[in-house]
């Protein structure tokens, strides 16, 4: 079984907007990111973009520009060296009560189904306390970053604790890579 990190999208790999990302030209992926996510597959994990995008139920933002956007991101990740194994989307509205909406696991299963992966082994990072719910009911270790809609005090007031919170992605994958560091050398 192999291990993954699981990635929110608006707020972790690229700026959240209030109004969504509804087009190639409104994306502005963190400069960080792609290296970010290069790091990671460096240290074995494979990537999946786990995100909530009602915007496409309620007719925002059509399957085709959500594409494009995928399609940029894994451009730019790409670029840098870096590769996302897949992208799951939620695009059920919030009130239809679906199985694959963030705070329910149902999208990591899936990935983790589809690609043989081990949870446990597995990290969730994310920008809101539904992603944090998430990746626990996923039995995944979570960390939260501050680059989306979150501050640390607003952290604080999650029933679902993180195992950390990050300044931003940098931090998070540090973290990432530092607990495995230290998981191997336990294990020798």
């Amino acid at each position: 079984m192999r291990r993954a990190v699981f990635l929110d999208r608006d707020g972790v790999i690229n700026e959240d907007r209030p109004d969504y990302v509804k087009s190639v030209a409104e994306l502005k992926v963190f400069s960080f990111a792609p290296e970010c996510i290069r790091k990671l597959n460096s240290a074995g994990f494979e990537v999946y973009v786990i995100s909530n995008q009602q915007c496409v139920g309620k007719g925002i933002v059509s399957r085709a520009a959500l594409h494009e956007i995928e399609c940029e991101i894994e451009r730019l990740v790409g670029r840098k060296g870096g590769k996302i194994n897949g992208f799951y989307y939620c695009t059920h509205l919030a009130n239809q009560e679906c199985e694959c909406r963030k705070p329910k696991p149902g999208l990591l299963l899936q990935a983790a189904r589809e690609h043989n992966l081990d949870l446990q082994s597995s990290f969730m990072i994310g920008d809101s306390e539904k992603d944090v719910t998430a990746g626990h009911r996923a039995g995944c270790r979570t960390v939260v970053v501050l680059t989306g809609a979150v501050t640390a005090e607003d952290v604080s007031e999650f029933v679902a604790q993180p195992d950390f919170i990050a300044r931003d992605l940098v931090d998070a994958v540090n973290y990432v890579l530092a607990v495995c560091k230290s998981e191997m050398e336990a294990d020798t």
